[in-house]
């Protein structure tokens, strides 16, 4: 299985595990710290920098924006004024996509809204679509995205197996190229609570691609996704865990990146293609390290070799131990001295 990007990239079997930096509102509403944030983790070798669009208004009800929100990393004395103060302008996440087209990494936004899911797809036209989770159960919008006709990335937490299983079945009425992340919308997530092993059931019964969205505080784990079948990784990033603000705690600052980059496409590479084969590399090692049929004692020629005659020792080369109760019994071709390799044109 697999997607293919409207840029040519292709995401799924058989292609590079694919890793999105997820800063969401790591930025704390400050733009400069934005664009520094998308090129300091493009250098780490990811593949795309993500960020979030609230239509703070359509999103959520009067009161619930109007509730005093006394967080210690709160941006406003009310709900309201906290969630407005970290969005961006559209003119500014047009600038970030540009900020990011110059770093070479796919640009991805995750839409919480028709306003925003519509601003994504007509004005930065995104390569592939992003909905969090808490939109699962969000059917009009789960189709609203799915008619746009590109590869939607849908993350899982907050909902029932059960729920899951509908919704993706809802989406694949009107669109089937779907990635699938196991999250726990904790943050962060403690590591008991990650339950990587699903994605081997939502593979399995679903047929989707799938991949995961990491809360957790570390590195492992999401490289671990990719030995589970994961396509995608992604990850919260932040330049400082310690500011201020409801994810940083969650994420993971440059090093952490890199290594996870650097974890998971090892891992990858590592995995392999699942079919044992002698390599060539490892061909050439068999005469080092394997074992041959050797004399315990001088052999004339013509003499019947008897178990008492040959022993194993290495290096390889010779007649493999396999034949050892083969050649027991045949007669020597010619002179064989003491503690020598026995060779197929020794023996008759």
């Amino acid at each position: 299985m697999h997607i293919k990007l409207k840029n040519g990239r292709v995401i799924g079997d058989n292609a590079p595990v694919y890793i999105i930096a997820e800063i969401g509102i790591n930025h704390n509403g400050d733009f400069k710290l934005a664009k520094k944030m998308i090129q300091d983790a493009a250098k780490t070798g990811i593949d795309a920098i993500k960020f979030q669009k609230r239509t703070i208004d359509e999103m959520y009800i009067k009161s619930f924006l109007d509730r005093p929100y006394d967080k210690d990393y709160a941006f406003g004395a009310t709900y309201g004024e906290h969630k407005k103060f970290l969005e961006f302008t559209d003119d500014q996440f047009i600038e970030l996509q540009k900020c990011a087209a110059k770093e070479n990494v796919d640009f991805i936004v995750s839409g919480f809204d028709f306003t925003g899911f519509d601003f994504i797809e007509n004005q930065l036209n995104v390569n592939i679509h992003k909905i969090a989770s808490p939109f699962v159960s969000h059917y009009p919008l789960l189709k609203h995205v799915a008619e746009y006709g590109k590869p939607i990335i849908l993350s899982t937490g907050l909902h029932s197996k059960n729920e899951i299983f509908a919704a993706v079945n809802y989406i694949k009425q009107f669109n089937k190229e779907i990635v699938l992340l196991q999250a726990t919308t904790l943050y962060p997530c403690p590591d008991e609570l990650v339950n990587l092993n699903v994605l081997k059931v939502y593979r399995k019964r679903l047929k989707v691609l799938v991949g995961y969205s990491s809360h957790d505080k570390g590195v492992i784990l999401p490289a671990a996704s990719v030995a589970l079948g994961g396509c995608i990784i992604e990850k919260h990033f932040t330049l400082d865990r310690t500011m201020i603000g409801p994810d940083h705690a969650a994420s993971v600052e440059p090093r952490g990146l890199e290594l996870i980059v650097n974890y998971a496409r090892c891992l990858q590479i590592g995995l392999g293609n699942g079919r044992k084969t002698l390599c060539k590399e490892e061909k050439e090692q068999r005469t080092k390290y394997g074992v041959s049929i050797v004399t315990r004692k001088n052999l004339s020629k013509g003499q019947v070799i008897t178990e008492e005659d040959i022993t194993i020792k290495c290096p390889g080369g010779g007649i493999s131990p396999v034949h050892f109760h083969d050649i027991i019994g045949k007669r020597t071709a010619n002179i064989i001295p003491y503690d020598e390799i026995i060779f197929n044109e020794d023996v008759e």
